[in-house]
């Protein structure tokens, strides 16, 4: 197997087909196996990607820039060098970015569960309904 393919520098990886690209939000796929994916997201100021869920573990790493994040109920200020570790079935996501804001998804799913039942517990905190 040639190793050298699966390091890819950030500035690479953006020269990938995109997986999403909207005006406030770009996300290139790095790496996809049956096991696991890497994605790196560049956001816009005000970009977004609100609030949702996996049935895989998660581990986001704020490369650059400030922004707004979601984990379970908690909102918190993140931003570059801070790493959130998501377990499957947590509700998570960068409700706002404050500044360009370059970011790594790793997601590891070697182990899916089975999807959670609506409860108070997994409910969209920001849901008013």
């Amino acid at each position: 197997m040639n190793y050298q393919s699966l390091i890819v520098s950030a500035t690479a990886a953006l020269k990938q087909p995109f997986r999403i690209d909207k005006e406030l939000l770009t996300v290139a796929r790095v790496h996809e196996s049956e096991r696991s994916s890497t994605d790196i997201a560049v956001f816009r100021p005000g970009g977004s990607a609100g609030p949702h869920r996996h049935l895989h573990d998660e581990i986001i790493i704020f490369l650059s820039g400030r922004a707004v994040f979601q984990i379970g109920d908690q909102i918190r200020n993140v931003s570059a060098n801070d790493i959130i570790s998501v377990p499957a079935g947590v509700i998570h996501g960068t409700l706002r970015a404050e500044t360009d804001c370059v970011v790594v998804s790793i997601s590891a799913k070697a182990n899916p569960i089975r999807p959670l039942p609506e409860s108070a517990e997994t409910k969209d905190p920001l849901d008013t309904q």
